[in-house]
């Protein structure tokens, strides 16, 4: 393979060798690099699967170059070259030769742009501090979980991870504030506060307005330190040198964070060890007897955790409250509660029972639970920064005891068209402006739908109850798929357990087009009031008999954003 790589390439005038590092086949690739001369290798492999990876050798006589990671192989200097994440690329394994060709190029493209031009390449140095810095830190070590929401000066109690802990938020090293706006029920509170944790030092956290970039393998991570230090703001060492000079130990975390480009933000650590207790050390006459050891991050915050999961933080102060915590609520809830939204009032009367179990959110560990109190529970596990409540209560009562235009945004998920029809009539009677989303679903897997009444705009609830026959209001939705006045009800043990069939796939697909329906609202990008359905095959249906709309058979616009407004309504034509 190596000898056809070599001439291959050298036939599209590359400057080839074939040859052997350390017992492993290679080609080595002589080339002219923004005026330097430069020299590639390729390590040759069974198959690629993924981008081939040209090591840049002898990289320390370049400077410090982006995108180029120093690591010795057996003592041989070399440069690992990142062009691409190794996910990032679809390769085509079946022509080796075109991939490794290819591959080629894009190294010797990104190594002309860091040689050529030194503002991109200290541009793009500082972009990607924190991978060079995973590259110092040692193998397998997990990294200091960190909670910090305000980049300050601060120092916090680092907490031991619990003996034996192989997995979770307790086998972690963890930084955590006391004023921290973490539930009282998460998962991260529980870990600390619950389970005695000893505390194995302190973390000092340290704002950087310049960050410089981050060591080389090959470099002193001591001298690094001191630089950095030494570049602090006067104002900042002095509080540094009074608030946490005095104080002794044999273990630091120091936090450093620092705007990198693009207003992006970066958190990582060194540690420190001594032997005895003694104060932080602050400049070179303080660092002997110190072990400085490079430390990865994890940051657990609202902003980090909310944005990298495809949240909105923007979402956070938005009131919603969910009316109807069945198998379509409890999805509703868990979608935006995961979007974002911290404040959610989940109400629903009934107790979660083993029948709810195989389409329900909430695990079996919340059987004979109000449904409603074991979705906060669930909130407040999975979503540290939720401040979710609940009321066991039904949607005529919520009427009366909470003042509706509280809320943002009141999602209705009962299921009983006949209570959300009076629900909407209150809210006309008395004047209320608030905006609400009415979703259900049919039963046999036909579809579902969601209705969006924002207060204000063309279109209403009782909209999508003109009876199109007569143009008068109706009993039954006109968005239904299935024709009314139909006994749809299924039964396994007789009368007193009766249930409309449908499946977890269905509620949570009126779920998650609901919900999205809700998130477009809450971030301002759906001003209109809209019905949007959605819809599923007809084969248990017709096995059971049941009967389906000339609505259903005529729509082809599934999960698609439709105005609202009929003007046969005799709410909207007034």
């Amino acid at each position: 393979m190596k000898n056809q790589i070599s001439q291959y390439l050298s036939e599209y005038g590359f400057d080839c060798e074939p040859g052997d590092f350390f017992g492993q086949g290679v080609v080595k690739v002589s080339t002219t690099i923004s005026g330097y001369a430069a020299e590639l290798m390729l390590r040759i492999e069974d198959r690629f699967l993924s981008l081939p990876e040209f090591l840049l050798l002898e990289p320390s006589k370049y400077g410090k170059l982006a995108h180029v990671n120093i690591e010795r192989i057996d003592d041989v200097e070399v440069g690992l070259v990142c062009v691409n994440a190794p996910d990032a690329v679809s390769v085509n394994f079946d022509q080796p030769l075109l991939l490794v060709r290819d591959s080629l190029k894009r190294h010797i493209s990104l190594l002309e742009s860091v040689m050529s031009d030194p503002d991109w390449n200290d541009r793009e140095l500082l972009r990607e501090f924190y991978s060079n810095w995973l590259f110092l830190c040692k193998s397998g070590q997990k990294p200091l979980l960190i909670n910090f929401s305000q980049p300050i000066l601060q120092r916090v109690d680092v907490y031991e991870p619990i003996e034996k802990a192989k997995y979770g938020l307790h086998s972690y090293y963890v930084a955590h504030p006391s004023d921290s706006e973490i539930s009282k029920l998460s998962e991260m509170h529980f870990s600390i506060k619950e389970r005695d944790r000893k505390v194995a030092g302190k973390a000092v956290v340290i704002p950087l307005d310049q960050l410089i970039p981050a060591p080389n393998s090959n470099e002193s991570v001591e001298d690094w330190y001191l630089k950095t230090i030494n570049r602090l703001p006067d104002e900042r060492l002095n509080q540094l040198r009074d608030q946490l000079g005095q104080w002794r130990d044999k273990h630091y975390w120091i936090v450093f964070t620092a705007i990198t480009v693009d207003n992006n933000r970066t958190w990582f650590a060194l540690k420190l060890d001594n032997d005895n207790k003694k104060a932080l050390p602050l400049s070179s006459n303080k660092i002997d007897g110190w072990r400085l050891t490079p430390i990865s991050v994890r940051v657990f915050n609202q902003e980090n955790v909310v944005q990298r999961g495809g949240g909105s933080t923007s979402l956070a102060d938005k009131k919603v409250a969910v009316v109807g915590v069945g198998s379509v609520g409890s999805e509703v809830g868990h979608k935006l509660a995961a979007a974002g939204v911290r404040h959610l009032h989940f109400i629903d009367p009934d107790f979660y029972q083993i029948d709810n179990l195989h389409r329900h959110m909430l695990p079996q560990a919340y059987i004979d639970l109000p449904k409603s109190m074991g979705m906060v529970y669930q909130c407040h596990a999975q979503f540290p920064w939720s401040d979710a409540h609940y009321s066991c209560e039904s949607l005529l009562t919520f009427v009366e005891k909470y003042p509706c235009d509280f809320f943002d945004l009141i999602v209705i998920a009962i299921g009983n068209p006949s209570l959300e029809r009076f629900f909407k009539q209150h809210l006309l009677d008395n004047n209320i402006d608030v905006t609400t989303l009415n979703c259900w679903l049919e039963g046999f897997g036909v579809g579902g739908h969601a209705v969006l009444d924002i207060s204000g705009t063309d279109g209403c609830l009782l909209c999508a109850y003109v009876d199109h026959a007569d143009g008068c209001r109706g009993l039954h939705s006109n968005l239904n798929f299935i024709e009314a006045n139909q006994d749809v009800m299924k039964s396994i043990a007789g009368c007193g357990n009766q249930f409309i069939s449908y499946g977890a796939a269905s509620s949570a697909q009126t779920a998650v087009m609901a919900s999205s329906l809700a998130i477009r609202y809450l971030e301002g990008k759906q001003a209109d009031s809209c019905r949007v359905s959605w819809k599923g095959d007809d084969d248990d249906a017709q096995a059971e008999n049941i009967k389906l709309t000339h609505r259903y058979y005529q729509f082809k616009e599934s999960l698609k954003r439709l105005p609202l407004l009929d003007e046969d309504c005799d709410v909207c034509s007034r």
